[in-house]
């Protein structure tokens, strides 16, 4: 059978007819795999795995054998690396067809070599993020990028071990517009002070996502100046060591929003931490303990707070912490994050009474219900199940709690509600 000749010049006037067209291109949307197979064949089904390839975004994990017990990724084969491919049709083309597909596929360890050059042959242009699970520390494989330009990556991940050196530095300049890097739960003894370095020329990354940490994988770190924002999560079953490590990571970069999670590991930090912050402006924490002094005695640090986020505390305890917020801090703002409880109880519907018995007899507090302002309501109401204001002589404290389970004002434009609240951070 002859193969029917391809025009790959131009989508429009394919020289197959457009119902075939459209099989084949649907066929081969379903299994990225089968697009890698064909660009190995010839030139001109080469031609039409690319131009199918370009009407998707690509999202592209590559897990290697783990022989940990018990671990998730314990099916894959020990003498294969698994290829997972997500793509999204992108917005111009969705208006058929499927949006989202998923394939996974493997290939053998002695082949890795051979598989990235081929996916990335088609989808170097379109791969959006990357993730690395179980990457082997002596493993070279990240070379492979360097042949390439992947212009849109603004995401990549490194789960478990993770290659310190080898072919880092190639992927990461390969990438130039990567945007956040996420490392979940490192090898303990991991050395760090060769991976910081290939961060030197990341000139947009801004989010550095650490999870699952141990304080003495921090060693010896230089970050990008551009790096706004820190995500750090401790390993659970270990205790709190080397936490000035933690300390010296919270001053190695202008940090404008900085997430902590676990109580211990905030006060480890505090004991570390010699001088105050002036770049955050942000604080999120979170804890299934209520240790409200060790939140007081890190907002103290921070010099130019405007918010704080306090994830999975329930609007019940909230007076609590406005209270002392309005006694511990002598500046304006925004805390947030709060969880209603199950029966929807409100700071509005009496609590703001607790807030006020809690404050000292010296301390005369004006409260404002800022839903009931009709502007204000008129702008938020879609947002926001309470939001009010609490007023001291020396301090000031805007509650507001969100609509829906993700919490916190850090996805609302506080500059903006506290203008239109009156209130100037």
């Amino acid at each position: 059978m002859t193969t029917p000749t391809i025009n790959s010049t131009t989508e429009s006037t394919p020289e197959l007819p457009i119902e075939l067209w459209q099989k084949i291109c649907s066929n081969l949307a379903d299994a990225p795999n089968a697009l890698c197979l064909l660009s190995q064949t010839n030139c001109q089904l080469e031609s039409l795995a690319g131009n199918v390839a370009s009407k998707y975004e690509a999202h592209l994990h590559v897990t290697f054998p783990s022989h940990k017990c018990g671990h998730e990724q314990q099916e894959t084969s020990a003498q294969k690396v698994e290829f997972e491919m997500i793509m999204n049709r992108k917005s111009k083309f969705r208006s058929s067809g499927k949006l989202h597909c998923h394939s996974r596929f493997f290939a053998k360890i002695e082949k890795i070599d051979d598989a990235f050059e081929d996916i990335l042959k088609l989808f170097a242009e379109e791969l959006i993020s990357l993730r690395f699970n179980n990457a082997p520390e002596d493993a070279n494989f990240l070379s492979n990028f360097n042949k390439f330009q992947l212009p849109k990556i603004d995401n990549i991940c490194f789960n478990g071990t993770i290659p310190i050196g080898n072919g880092v530095y190639d992927l990461l300049q390969c990438c130039p517009n990567l945007e956040r890097l996420v490392i979940s739960d490192p090898q303990e003894n991991a050395d760090f002070s060769k991976f910081w370095p290939n961060l030197k020329n990341s000139k947009k990354l801004e989010v550095l996502d650490l999870m699952y940490f141990h304080h003495s994988s921090l060693n010896e770190f230089k970050l990008p100046p551009n790096c706004r924002q820190l995500f750090f999560c401790p390993k659970t079953d270990k205790p709190c060591q080397d936490a000035e490590n933690l300390a010296n990571l919270v001053y190695s970069a202008n940090w404008k929003r900085v997430y902590i999670h676990g109580a211990e590991v905030l006060n480890s930090l505090n004991s570390k931490m010699h001088k105050n912050v002036g770049s955050i402006t942000e604080f999120c924490f979170s804890s299934k303990t209520f240790v409200l002094n060790f939140v007081i005695n890190f907002l103290k640090k921070c010099d130019n707070l405007k918010s704080f986020n306090w994830y999975g505390l329930h609007s019940c305890i909230a007076p609590i912490v406005i209270a002392r917020l309005l006694k511990s801090l002598n500046k304006s703002i925004i805390f947030g994050g709060c969880v209603a409880c199950k029966d929807n109880n409100l700071v509005s519907e009496g609590g703001y009474l607790e807030v006020t018995n809690r404050l000292p007899n010296n301390i005369a507090c004006q409260v404002s219900h800022l839903l009931s302002r009709p502007e204000f309501r008129k702008i938020y109401s879609n947002l926001l199940d309470d939001a009010i204001l609490f007023e001291t002589r020396d301090a000031t404290v805007m509650y507001i709690q969100k609509k829906d389970a993700h919490c916190g004002p850090n996805c609302l434009d506080i500059h903006q509600i506290s203008k239109n609240a009156g209130m100037r951070l």
